[in-house]
C-alpha cells in the first residue's frame, strides 16, 4: 500500500519581515512547483583515472537553490497579491514558507526575490498570474 499524500491543502505563505515574522497564505494558489535545486558537477578525471576502467570521475561543488515558482487565480485588488507585486518592483528579498498537507506538517522555507509576474486575461477562462521566486540561499527543512 502506498503512503502518498495527496498535494491538495498544501499552502504557500509570504513573511511580513518583522520580528517576530509572521507569515500570511497566499490566496488562491492553484499550483507549486520548486523549489528546483541542482548541484554543480565538477570532472576531475584525470590520466590515472584509467585506473577506474576510463570512466570520467566526477565530484558535486556548488548548490543552487534554484527557484520557486506558483500558479494564482490572480486577484488584482487583493492585499497578498499586491504585495507580490510590490515585492516584485521593490526586489524585496523576503521569506516564503511551503507548508505540505502531511500529518506533520512539514514545512519548508525559503528566502527569495520575486523575479517573476506574468498576468494572463484568456477570453475564455479566469484572470491568472504565474510568479517565480528565485530563492536565494539554502532552503530550512522542518
Amino acid at each position: 500500500m502506498s503512503d502518498a499524500i495527496a498535494a491538495y491543502g498544501t499552502l504557500l505563505k509570504r513573511g511580513d519581515g518583522n520580528t517576530p515574522e509572521t507569515f500570511t497564505n497566499i490566496a488562491e494558489v492553484k499550483s507549486i512547483s520548486g523549489p528546483n535545486m541542482s548541484s554543480d558537477v565538477i570532472d576531475v578525471t584525470t590520466h590515472s583515472s584509467a585506473a577506474a576502467g576510463a570512466w570520467r570521475e566526477k565530484i558535486a561543488s556548488l548548490i543552487d537553490p534554484g527557484e520557486l515558482s506558483f500558479d494564482i487565480n490572480f486577484i488584482p485588488d487583493a492585499a497578498g497579491h499586491i504585495a507580490l507585486r510590490t515585492d516584485f518592483v521593490n526586489r524585496t528579498k523576503r521569506n516564503f514558507k511551503i507548508q505540505f498537507p502531511n500529518i506533520a506538517a512539514t514545512t519548508w522555507t525559503i528566502e527569495g526575490i520575486v523575479t517573476g509576474f506574468e498576468c494572463e486575461a484568456p477570453t475564455d477562462d479566469v484572470l491568472a498570474a504565474s510568479i517565480t521566486i528565485t530563492i536565494t540561499k539554502a532552503p530550512t527543512f522542518s
